[in-house]
């Protein structure tokens, strides 16, 4: 229903002062209030003392009602555990030395295969401080090839390289972030 997803997506909340939740209530309420329905018959318009959203349902919302977040980064609601692993930020890959091993965490944006690549795969990453361009080689791709083909989101082991200006990942490892499964990329286009 238009009505419940615009009140997922928190659209209400700049012309009223219900926050999502108590907005989908109200939505399902005028959903259930239909010209062949008896006054007052239609319960529910008032929504009870409802807890609010945290920044997981948030983003969970956003995801189902718009297929994309505006407030809350997949990524960043995840960074403490992340970071407890080692896992690098792309924003402090900066930092890093050409050839340094290391693990980034970030949902797939797209997936590419040139025809003049000689098979490898170009993956992007994007986490909630950038984008990384992930190389991902024919060996590579043949042994995570499910792996990268499915996850919306991952955690990737590889070698740091710098050229003319430009940093990339070549992947060592391919391993899915989990939660990923609901974010969709742009693949092979």
């Amino acid at each position: 229903d238009a009505l419940e997803a615009l009140a997922m997506a928190g659209a209400f909340a700049g012309c009223s002062d219900l926050d999502r939740r108590s907005a989908l209530w109200a939505a399902g309420a005028l959903r259930d209030a239909r010209p062949d329905t008896l006054p007052g018959l239609v319960g529910g318009a008032e929504a009870p003392t409802l807890p609010g959203m945290s920044g997981a349902d948030e983003l969970a919302a956003d995801l189902w009602s718009m297929g994309l977040s505006p407030g809350h980064h997949p990524i960043a609601l995840v960074r403490a555990v992340l970071d407890e692993r080692g896992v690098v930020a792309i924003e402090n890959l900066r930092g890093r030395e050409h050839r340094s091993v290391i693990e980034v965490a970030g949902i797939v944006t797209h997936r590419q295969r040139p025809a003049t690549a000689k098979g490898v795969i170009f993956i992007n990453l994007e986490d909630e401080t950038g984008l990384l361009n992930v190389i991902c080689t024919p060996g590579v791709w043949r042994r995570y090839r499910q792996v990268g083909r499915t996850s919306g989101a991952l955690i990737v082991r590889g070698v740091l390289e710098r050229r003319q200006g430009v940093t990339n990942l070549r992947a060592v490892r391919l391993l899915p972030l989990p939660g990923g499964s609901a974010l969709r990329s742009r693949d092979f286009r």
